[in-house]
């Protein structure tokens, strides 16, 4: 099998300079371009245009298997190591990419046959090298145009693959891109390496790997995220036992206190009209000051949680908050106005990207001396605004490398901003503010309105 197909690109080997000029040059230069522009459509990355000449040389070699396969490698370690410098993960990109790949294979196994059977019985076209250096780019055109309707149409459901299974599931999703690579071999293979089979069979195969890998693709994708949907209202559904369990904690600590403060009254009367101020303050030492600071300190957190007119985000900051007050942390909350987050940001997302947040946080916090974690929610601007800060145990965090994911991860946002980034990726809308300075890290999450 051929490694490289040098002469693909030299004038010599070709019958003509007219067949070399389409072939070599404009079908390649075409052909590599088709594959960028269907991957940019689907990560939403843009390529200066030195990219697309780099892709036409690579896929000049793709004649061959392997030549094929060493394209596409090489495709995504340059797009991976020089276009998003490690910034998104690199299942990501390979699963954009490949599937790029499949689609247009499909699309130019089908297209690309029925135009050469259409072109030999409407024009019969005798000549051989015609159909094969000349029509090659007429093929590569519609193929490509038809590969970008499938891409626009399934592009919502391959973002949700991505989101779900790509992104929890890299082994799953490895598995689904190898499948997708074994087209090359009917291709290479079984379809004789550029020589189609019969028409019926080859449109027949090549629609069924189309549709066999969308259905596994839309199956996987809806598995996992049904599962995902589950796991995440049972989380609701928990934090709102404990959210109101703990109201209900705090109705029976006022009642107590309430019932005390009677009697301290009348301990506080009886201790004032005896002028017996010594035991007037015993009293006031002893049994009001613990009473109020154990009620004061759920009251704050309820007083200012009150104003978030989304229930499930209510509980969670709830139950987020108590844990970092258990674990000793200096917790601030301010949400002084009320705040009710619209569906700008899927409901479920902006559970995660909470989550993640106060997380993180409070991981962190808890490493660092000050040990504080601070939550703010906002509207201004119609933008929605959530500020979630934390103490840190550096002076200031290389946020480069947290958000690359090389550093060390002690600090623990390393893995959350790669994962926070994953999720905001589907959302170019949502800005994500990051600073650290001074012992301080904090994260903005803003929302326009809709």
């Amino acid at each position: 099998m051929q490694f490289f197909n040098i002469p693909a690109l030299l004038p010599q080997f070709y019958p003509s300079m007219l067949y070399w000029f389409f072939s070599a040059i404009i079908f390649n230069l075409l052909y590599g371009s088709a594959y960028l522009l269907l991957f940019s459509r689907l990560s939403h990355i843009h390529f200066r245009w030195w990219y697309f000449i780099i892709a036409g040389f690579l896929y000049a070699f793709a004649i061959s298997l392997v030549g094929n396969l060493l394209a596409i490698v090489l495709m995504l370690i340059i797009i991976y190591y020089l276009i998003i410098h490690r910034r998104i993960s690199f299942n990501i990109i390979g699963t954009q990419y490949i599937y790029a790949n499949f689609i247009l294979l499909i699309t130019f196994g089908c297209v690309g046959s029925l135009i050469t059977t259409l072109c030999n019985v409407v024009v019969k076209v005798p000549d051989y090298n015609f159909v094969y250096y000349i029509l090659g780019t007429p093929k590569i055109i519609v193929s490509f145009l038809v590969a970008y309707g499938i891409i626009v149409a399934t592009e919502k459901l391959f973002a949700r693959y991505t989101d779900v299974v790509a992104i929890q599931y890299p082994i799953l999703a490895w598995i689904i891109n190898l499948l997708m690579l074994t087209f090359l071999f009917y291709m290479y293979r079984v379809n004789g390496g550029g020589h189609p089979a019969k028409l019926p069979v080859t449109i027949a195969v090549t629609v069924g790997y189309g549709v066999v890998a969308l259905l596994a693709i839309k199956a996987f994708t809806n598995y996992y995220h049904y599962k995902a949907l589950a796991v995440s209202l049972q989380d609701e559904v928990d934090n709102l036992q404990y959210y109101t369990s703990h109201i209900e904690e705090m109705y029976d600590e006022l009642r107590h206190f309430r019932h005390d403060y009677k009697n301290i009254l009348y301990s506080l009367t009886g201790s004032l009209e005896n002028n017996d101020v010594a035991e007037a303050k015993k009293v006031l030492n002893q049994v009001i000051t613990p009473s109020e600071k154990t009620v004061t300190q759920k009251e704050s957190v309820l007083g200012q949680l009150k104003n978030v007119l989304n229930l499930d985000i209510k509980s969670l900051l709830y139950n987020k908050v108590l844990s970092a007050l258990e674990d000793n942390l200096k917790v601030m909350v301010e949400i002084s106005e009320p705040v009710k987050f619209t569906n700008t940001v899927a409901p479920l997302d902006l559970i995660r990207i909470l989550s993640n947040l106060m997380d993180n946080a409070i991981k962190a916090a808890k490493q660092s001396k000050d040990k504080k974690v601070s939550v703010a929610l906002f509207v201004k601007n119609h933008q929605q605004w959530i500020v979630i800060g934390n103490s840190t145990r550096e002076k200031a965090l290389n946020l480069q490398q947290l958000s690359n994911n090389h550093s060390n991860l002690e600090s623990s946002h390393g893995l959350g901003l790669k994962n926070l980034q994953m999720i905001l990726a589907r959302y170019p809308q949502v800005q994500h503010e990051v600073s650290s300075n001074n012992y301080w890290l904090e994260q903005s999450i803003i929302i326009p309105q809709k």
